[in-house]
């Protein structure tokens, strides 16, 4: 993998060093890694891991100078080959999110604080995953900016052991007692409080020192604090020792660290590699130093902002030889157990591998019943492909049933389908719903310029689909096939592009002993008891689509006919096509078992499974007919087999060639309706009755 990790820059810092940490692990596993900043001290720590370093002014919150990076960045990504793009910090995050959609790469942010809510902070929670270091930082998250659960990877910061080794207590232990405090000089780290500390244990009579590091002699904030330690008369008390690099000399150099922080830390650096060297800790009992600092057991806590509580717990720890050793022990062997730097770089690697080989997908198939029952082999091929992934399928209210069962998906994602402010609203809410799980690949198997706005508004990366309606809104837009294909091998074709490769186009539906149970009570002594076979007709379909329906008289003529061969005659169909059970019944001289309006979807599927023979038009029960396996007679008028027929069918196509025909339109504009007009009731009666077994076809 090719990481490319991006931070404001690259001074003396806890973000800091992490990146260079976690850049010298990846490169140990054979990872490539780039990094991105606008330079400082440690680049040159960063080159000597291996890591390649760019320098873009990726620091400043200028607007225009965030939109100049992006195009810089963007190039980078593309000619390195850069898989993953990796941001630690909120300016980098909104450069290195644009450039990641521009790049179609996979975009994943590390928070490394508890921002604010506001929107220059969101981007952080953008990312495919988000990586908080402590549980607290991760709740935070969850609660405040309404990240996703299972958008969030918790991955404690690491310590290289190899460089933080125990040391045993300084020779000269003692008198004055050398107190640590390392990390940049900033209001929120409590240094105010240390040195209010220290000078209440002067006034006890406790000889003790604060060495203090990681200042800029001459800063606004290191001025200010030798003002401070100048009122509290403590100024011979403080050692102030600038810039350090070598952290694990310094560490062994005092006697216990404070970490008094007053606002809650995201982790905790300076406690961990405290503890690894062997120095008892006394940290605030707040945000991630709360789960770092196990009270009277790996070192002590104390309130935040609390000069005398840190004054009595360095105090406690001076006076009480037994507890810095108990301390010492239990915090050394939780950091080995818990916080070492190849736990973190192997769990950080399990999330980039997770990104690029586990992608979350969404698949969008919204039109009708028959159409999404024919999208089948696609999610199974889709789930044999990415074995791993999280696969969404978005699709109407109506065609919810029949993919309920799906075990190819994880999760169903039902469209509004609704037009006008209300309906728009909700396909809003949707696009926020696919934005905030961060899916990272769409597959487009509708091809409507819904479909094509949708996943491009919620940000998904990488968004597939044919070159029609809106394709400039998709990452690979898939030129449509030249020739005509049926309905499967047309996603076949689509998956192909995206080298997702279909090998089972059987349609299936997922049948239950519910189904069959239901359907055994609703043909319970309906049955004429002389039945040698059933044969199931479904003279409707499409509402909107009634060029595609036979005439009725002929669908009672077929009835009687089939009848006095002692066939046993079920109708079926839909709520909405109750007035067809009334005029067939006033046409047919024979009582066929009206099932209009009876069954669901799922149980329909069963009594076509129940059947020897089934007829229908061009419509979604010529498909479920094919995935139960009943052979069918399927009758065609304004619509072509070849790109309609479900895979696997078994059984006889009756159609007319005339010259207007397929026309795919609503309405005969000839008027005389030919193509279905010069399909006689013979003919299907004939198709019919070949399809039956010897004994149900022979005449009585």
């Amino acid at each position: 993998m090719h990481i490319l990790q991006l931070v404001p820059s690259l001074e003396v810092g806890g973000v800091e060093r992490g990146v260079v940490d976690i850049s010298r692990g990846l490169i140990a596993r054979g990872h490539q890694v780039s990094v991105v900043s606008s330079g400082g001290p440690l680049a040159e720590a960063l080159r000597r891991t291996g890591a390649t370093h760019y320098e873009l002014p990726v620091h400043k919150k200028s607007l225009f100078s965030m939109a100049a990076c992006v195009p810089a960045l963007a190039s980078i990504i593309r000619t390195t080959g850069v898989d993953i793009v990796h941001a630690r910090s909120r300016v980098p995050g909104w450069i290195g999110w644009v450039a990641a959609l521009r790049t179609n790469r996979p975009f994943i942010t590390t928070a490394h604080g508890f921002y604010s809510a506001q929107i220059g902070s969101r981007v952080m929670v953008w990312g495919r995953f988000v990586i908080a270091p402590s549980d607290s930082l991760g709740r935070y998250l969850i609660d405040t900016f309404n990240l996703p659960k299972a958008r969030l990877r918790v991955i404690p910061r690491g310590v290289d052991l190899s460089e933080f080794q125990p040391q045993p207590p300084r020779k000269d232990a003692g008198p004055p007692w050398r107190i640590g405090m390392f990390g940049r000089l900033s209001e929120i780290k409590g240094h105010e409080v240390a040195l209010r500390a220290v000078a209440a244990l002067i006034r006890q009579g406790l000889p003790v020192k604060l060495c203090i590091a990681g200042d800029l002699p001459g800063s606004p904030q290191r001025n200010a604090l030798a003002a401070l330690a100048q009122s509290l008369k403590i100024t011979d008390a403080v050692e102030w020792h600038g810039v350090r690099h070598d952290i694990p000399d310094l560490l062994a150099s005092v006697d216990m660290v404070a970490v008094p922080s007053v606002y809650p830390e995201s982790f905790g650096r300076a406690v961990v590699e405290a503890q690894a060297i062997g120095r008892p800790v006394v940290a605030s009992r707040l945000g991630a130093l709360a789960e770092l600092v196990q009270d009277g057991q790996t070192g002590l806590s104390v309130p935040p902002g609390d000069a005398d509580a840190l004054a009595n717990a360095i105090k406690r720890l001076i006076e009480d030889p037994a507890l810095r050793e108990r301390c010492v022990a239990a915090a050394q062997k939780r950091v080995l157990a818990e916080w070492s730097l190849d736990g973190m770089v192997d769990r950080t690697v399990s999330v980039y591998e997770e990104c690029l080989t586990r992608p979350r997908i969404v698949v969008w198939k919204l039109s009708a019943l028959g159409d999404v029952i024919l999208a089948g082999p696609s999610l199974r091929a889709i789930r044999a492909h990415f074995t791993d992934s999280f696969i969404s399928l978005v699709v109407g209210r109506k065609a919810y049933d029949v993919v309920a069962r799906n075990p190819d998906v994880n999760e169903i994602l039902l469209d509004p389908g609704e037009s006008g402010p209300h309906g728009w609203r909700k396909r809003w809410q949707l696009i926020r719903r696919l934005k905030q799980d961060g899916f990272d690949l769409s597959i487009d198997l509708q091809n409507s310029r819904w479909t094509h706005i949708a996943p491009w508004l919620a940000g998904i990366p990488r968004r597939i689909g044919y070159k029609r309606k809106l394709a400039h809104l998709l990452t690979e837009p898939v030129p449509l096939p030249k020739q005509a294909m049926g309905p499967v091998p047309h996603q076949k074709h689509l998956l192909a592009a995206a080298g997702i490769p279909m090998k089972d186009e059987r349609l299936k539906v997922w049948l239950t002993e519910r189904e069959s149970q239901s359907v055994d009570k609703l043909l319970q002594g309906k049955i004429r008891p002389d039945a040698k076979g059933m044969v199931g007709l479904h003279p409707g379909g499409s509402g909107r689509w009634k060029t595609k329906r036979w005439d009725i008289d002929r669908w009672a003529q077929l009835c009687d006919e089939l009848a006095q061969r002692q066939l046993q005659v079920v109708i079926t169909g839909g709520p909405d096509e109750l007035d067809l059970a009334g005029e067939l019944s006033r046409l047919a001289v024979s009582t066929p078992l009206m099932l209009i309006g009876q069954t669901s979807v799922l149980e329909l599927a069963e009594v076509i499974r129940r059947c020897q023979v089934f007829v229908a038009h061009d419509s979604s029960p010529l498909h479920l007919a094919s995935a139960v396996g009943t052979p069918t007679v399927a009758i065609f008028g304004p619509t072509d087999p070849r790109r309609h027929l479900p895979p696997a069918f078994t059984g006889q196509v009756i159609k007319k060639d005339v010259f207007c025909s397929p026309c795919y339109s609503p309405t005969c504009k000839t008027v005389t309706h030919a193509c279905m007009k010069r399909i006689e009731a013979s003919e299907v009666i004939a198709a019919v009755l070949g399809l039956l077994p010897r004994p149900c076809a022979s005449s009585t």
